[in-house]
Order: structure tokens, then sequence, then C-alpha cells
């Protein structure tokens, strides 16, 4: 919408507002101005000279004869509605001459512009405009001032100065306050730099070194030098190197390798004078021998007359051992092996999975069920079950007057035998 529309009802309301207030002012004015000359005697010369005016005029006109008293008030009548027209003519007059004196001292132009300012001025502190309501146009941008502290935010396109021209189409530079960053490449005629440069990638110089500056000349030095200390190492590196690349990547196709004129390798053939290697890892071997110690698997260790199994310092010739409890297997003596434990611990011998008979530390043996050829012997009280004929079952709480047990003489018969007798 245009200003000059939306301040048109403004004004004019003003000013209809300041012309009320005008008239009002000038009507009190002239009121007061009225009754200051009335009050005068000059308003009774003027009646006194109008009085005689008419009255003579109409003097002169009257019949005295013919009229009666009907006419005389008629007269009268005229007489007074003149009086009071001439008197309100010069009071008009009066007036319009009192009030031309006080507008001749007023310069309305300002007196409306100053109200019509404060009054805009005023209405426009509590307004807000609508969005795109004021043209470019309208603003008087004459003699206006911009600094960068009043610009903040927002990109400026198309920007461009004495110094700078920005051609760009996103971000290239970011100023921080430890770095300037680059996001593209850096394009100079000329760069000095003061103090350390460090480049981290690729150093591309498409152009030469000036040879008169103190850095190349101690490039030149350090290098020269570098070359004569290691010349015969790194030309071995270098050659070293290149056949080794040529070996991972094509491989080493040979036949027949020989050291000191013996053969190291015939095809899948390994030389018989190769006594000393460090092979870790074999196939299956037809024949192995071996000297000093070996270890497999971590578990099996076989040095010199003695295998060790969880042990690498096997007591006998061959030492088992399972967490705390070692068994082992040497000569006794002359002509007579031993099995069991060289500890204080306890043998057991079974078969399927039973504890037939037990070797306790102190040389004793537990057996709970044994049998001489067919005759079975067991320990208990008085049997009361059948058995087998033959089968001896030893009294395990024997007394004075008791027996030593009972046999089995068929069935559930048991005869008692070994009358305890007491001392």
């Amino acid at each position: 919408m245009d200003l000059n529309n939306q301040l048109q009802p403004i004004i004019a309301s003003m000013i209809s507002e300041l012309k009320g207030s005008i008239n009002a002012e000038l009507q009190q004015q002239v009121t007061v101005e009225v009754v200051k000359t009335l009050a005068t005697t000059e308003l009774t010369s003027i009646v006194n000279d109008l009085v005689k005016k008419q009255v003579q005029a109409r003097l002169d006109k009257f019949d005295f004869a013919g009229t009666g008293e009907q006419e005389i008030k008629s007269a009268y009548k005229q007489i007074i509605d003149q009086v009071n027209k001439n008197l309100a003519t010069t009071a008009n007059k009066q007036i319009i001459d009192w009030v031309n004196q006080k507008l001749a001292g007023v310069n309305i132009r300002e007196a409306v512009e100053a109200v019509v300012q404060h009054a805009i001025g005023e209405n426009l502190k509590g307004s807000t405009f609508p969005e795109n309501s004021i043209p470019h146009t309208s603003v008087n941008i004459k003699g206006m001032k911009l600094t960068g502290d009043n610009i903040q935010g927002g990109i400026i396109t198309n920007f461009a100065s004495t110094g700078i021209d920005d051609l760009t189409t996103k971000v290239q530079m970011t100023l921080m306050d430890s770095a300037v960053a680059f996001e593209s490449g850096l394009h100079s005629p000329e760069i000095t730099v003061t103090g350390n440069l460090t480049v981290k990638g690729q150093m591309i110089v498409a152009g030469t070194f000036d040879p008169t500056t103190p850095g190349f000349k101690q490039l030149v030095s350090n290098t020269g030098q570098a070359v004569r200390e290691d010349l015969n190492t790194e030309l071995f590196n270098g050659f070293t190197d290149t056949i080794f690349d040529k070996i991972q990547t094509d491989g080493l196709d040979l036949d027949k390798i020989t050291q000191g004129g013996k053969e190291v390798v015939n095809g899948n053939r390994l030389g018989y004078h190769i006594v000393d290697t460090n092979i870790q890892r074999v196939g299956v071997l037809n024949d192995l021998q071996t000297s000093g110690e070996n270890l497999f698997v971590d578990t099996l260790y076989v040095t010199q007359g003695r295998i060790g199994v969880n042990t690498m310092d096997p007591s006998h010739p061959v030492s088992i051992w399972d967490q705390e409890v070692e068994i082992v297997a040497s000569k006794y003596r002359q002509d007579t092996g031993f099995i069991g434990t060289a500890r204080s611990q306890s043998l057991v011998l079974g078969s399927n999975s039973k504890q037939n008979i037990t070797l306790l530390p102190d040389g004793s043996v537990e057996i709970d069920n044994l049998s001489i050829g067919p005759v079975a012997m067991t320990s208990g009280s008085l049997p009361n079950y059948e058995g087998r004929t033959g089968h001896i079952v030893w009294n395990d709480t024997p007394a004075p007057g008791g027996v030593i047990g009972w046999v089995c003489v068929g069935g559930s018969r048991w005869a008692a035998f070994g009358r305890i007798e007491s001392s």
C-alpha cells in the first residue's frame, strides 16, 4: 500500500481537529472583543447616528395626519430591525478585521506542519508497517551513512570494492582467531612466509629453486653427505627391494638351489646336509629323529631320558601331572618297576570308572570287593541275603564272644567261623 494513501486520512483528521480548535479559539476571542466593543461609547454613537438617520428618513415620509397607532408600531419595528441589522453588519466587519489581524501574525503552514509531524511521529511510534508496504522509492536516503557496526548477518552477493572482487558461489575462505582456512587452492604471484612452513601432503614445485639461497645450499650439502655415507647400503637396499617386490608380485620359480656346491633344494627334495632349521609347520612325517629337547603343543615334553606330560621338569623317566597330582613310572630296584605317586597322595586302580583298589600314602590297600578264585570276600555284619556258596563275609565289628566272619553254605544259609575268646 502507498504511504501517501495511508497518511492522507491521518493528516485530514488532524487538520480537521486543528480547524475546530482554531475556530473555537477565534470564537472565544471574538466574543470577548465584541463585549469590549459594546461596552464602549462607540456603540452609542453608532446607534444614535443610525437612529437619527432612520428616524429622519421615516419622519420625512411619515404622514402624521393619516397614520394611526398601528402604523406607528409597524414603523417603530422596522426602525428597530434596521438598527439591529446595521449593528450586526458593523460587528461582523469588526470581527473579520480582528480575525485578519490575528491571522496576519500566525504562520499557518508552520503550525500545520508542526501539528502534522507531531501527530505522525506519535502515530508511527505505536504502528507497525506491513511487510513490503514501503517502496524503496519512498525512502529518502540522501545523506544516509552506514557503518560496518550496523551490518550483521546475511550474505552480501555481487560484493566488490577497490581491492576485492568476489566471484565465488560458495565459501572459499574462513577467518578464525587462530588461523585463516582456504577451502580451495591459493593462487598468488608471490608469497613471503615469516616463520616456519609445514606442508602436509605432496609438495609439487613447477618452477626452479634459487641456487644462491642458504636453504638450497644446505639441502644440497646434507643430501651429498648422506649419499656419501650410505651409498653402498642404499644402493644394495634399492636393488634388494626391487628384487623382493618382483618376487612378491611374480613369485620365485626355482627347480634347484645350491649352496657351496651342495644342493639345498632339488625339486621336492631338501638337501641332506641341511641339519639345522627353524621349521614351524610341516606335513605328515614318515621318519623323524631328534636330539635334544622337544615340546609338543605345550603339553608333551621330551628330553634325554625323560618324558613329561603337562610339565617341562619331569622328576622320573615318565612324569604325568594333572593339576596337583603327579603320577610317575620308573625303575624301583633291580628288575623291579614302579608305577604310582612320588608324593603323599593316594593312588586308585580301577576299571570301568570303578574304584577297585585304593593305595594309601601309608602303604595300606583298600579293596571293597575281593575275589580269590571263585571265592568272594566282603565285610559287614551277619548276612541275611542269599549268597554264592563259599562267599565269606568278614565281621567288621568283632567282639569277644563273637565270630570272625560267616561263610555261605548255600542260598541264605550262613555259618559262623572263628569264635573269638576273651583274653
